[in-house]
C-alpha cells in the first residue's frame, strides 16, 4: 500500500461521496471546494508515485478506476440536480461502460495481460475541461444564463465531447494492442 494508493482510495471513497452528499443538500460552495480537492488529489497521486517512484500495479488499475467512478459521481450528481444536462451525462458515461465492457469481455476470454493504454493529450486535455467546466457549473448553477453559467456551460460541453472522443481513442487504441495481426515472417 503506497502513499499515492491511498491517496487514491480516499479519493474514491471519501471525498467522491462527500462531493455527492454536498451536491445533493444544495451547500453549493462546499460541494465546489469537495470537487477542487479532488482534482489536487488526483493530480497528487500520480505525481508522487512518479516523482518518489511508488507506481505500482495496484495503482494502475485503482487510479483510473476512481477516475471514471469520481467522474461518473460527479456527472450523474450534476444531472440529477439539475445543474448539468442529460446529453452531458451520456457523452461521459456511456463511453465509459463500453469500455468496461470491453475489458470484462477480455478477461472473460481470457486475454492476458490487458493492454496497458498510454494516456494522449485528448484524455489530458478532456479531463481538464471538465475539471474546471464541472465546478464552474455548479457554481454557476443559481445564474443559469448568466455570463458565468454560458462560459462553464461551453467549457464542460468541451469536455464531454472530448471525453467521448478519448474514449473513442481508448478503444482504438485497445483494439490495436489486443487483436494486432500477427507478423509474417520475412521472405527469404
Amino acid at each position: 500500500m503506497t502513499i499515492p494508493n491511498i491517496i487514491t482510495i480516499v479519493r474514491l471513497v471519501v471525498l467522491t461521496p462527500l462531493f455527492v452528499v454536498l451536491a445533493v443538500q444544495g451547500r453549493v460552495t462546499a460541494a465546489v471546494v469537495a470537487l477542487a480537492v479532488l482534482g489536487i488529489t488526483d493530480w497528487a497521486d500520480g505525481f508522487i508515485a512518479r516523482r518518489w517512484n511508488q507506481v505500482s500495479e495496484l495503482g494502475k488499475t485503482l487510479d483510473p478506476l476512481a477516475d471514471r467512478l469520481g467522474m461518473g459521481a460527479v456527472i450523474i450528481t450534476l444531472a440529477v440536480t439539475g445543474n448539468a444536462p442529460w446529453w452531458m451525462l451520456a457523452l461521459v458515461v456511456v463511453p465509459d461502460v463500453i469500455l468496461a465492457g470491453g475489458m470484462l469481455f477480455l478477461l472473460a476470454t481470457k486475454r492476458f495481460p490487458l493492454p496497458e493504454l498510454e494516456v494522449n493529450f485528448l484524455g489530458k486535455a478532456r479531463t481538464a475541461l471538465l475539471m474546471v467546466g464541472l465546478p464552474l457549473l455548479l457554481l454557476a448553477s443559481s445564474d443559469q444564463g448568466g455570463p458565468l453559467w454560458t462560459v462553464a456551460y461551453l467549457i464542460s460541453a468541451a469536455g464531454c465531447f472530448g471525453h467521448a472522443a478519448a474514449a473513442t481513442s481508448y478503444a482504438w487504441q485497445a483494439w490495436h494492442l489486443v487483436y494486432r495481426p500477427a507478423k509474417s515472417p520475412a521472405a527469404d
